[in-house]
């Protein structure tokens, strides 16, 4: 995977500098907690919580999203409790979504409701 500097394509990895990819095919049931950025190309059935997530083309979660950058390319159903939250065209997304910023790509497929969360 290259890595470029725009963070409109990749989030950084977070504060704990960790990077960690669910690689596809691969499935998960239950809670899973990341150091850093978390690459999702497999499925997640739970929740999910890291300093930076990103649902690749071809990944899926189904469940939580607890990050303070989330990226998402392929699929989501749940709810997302986001800092920066950008949906990629491509992205289908349905459920919750509370966040500080929010961007949608155009041809991305929303069906949520979307709610701007305070600032501590």
């Amino acid at each position: 995977m290259s890595q470029t500097n725009s963070s409109a394509t990749q989030p950084a990895p977070g504060p704990n500098g960790g990077r960690s990819h669910f690689t596809a095919g691969s499935e998960i049931k239950g809670d899973l907690r990341v150091p850093g950025l978390v690459e999702l190309l497999g499925h997640v059935e739970g929740t999910v919580t890291a300093d930076a997530v990103m649902i690749e083309k071809g990944g899926s979660v189904n469940g939580e999203l607890h990050a303070a950058i989330v990226a998402i390319k392929g699929q989501f159903e749940g709810k997302v409790f986001g800092g920066e939250v950008k949906l990629h065209s491509g992205a289908k997304v349905s459920g919750e979504i509370f966040y500080e910023t929010l961007s949608i790509e155009s041809g991305a497929e929303v069906n949520s409701t979307c709610a701007v969360k305070k600032l501590a």
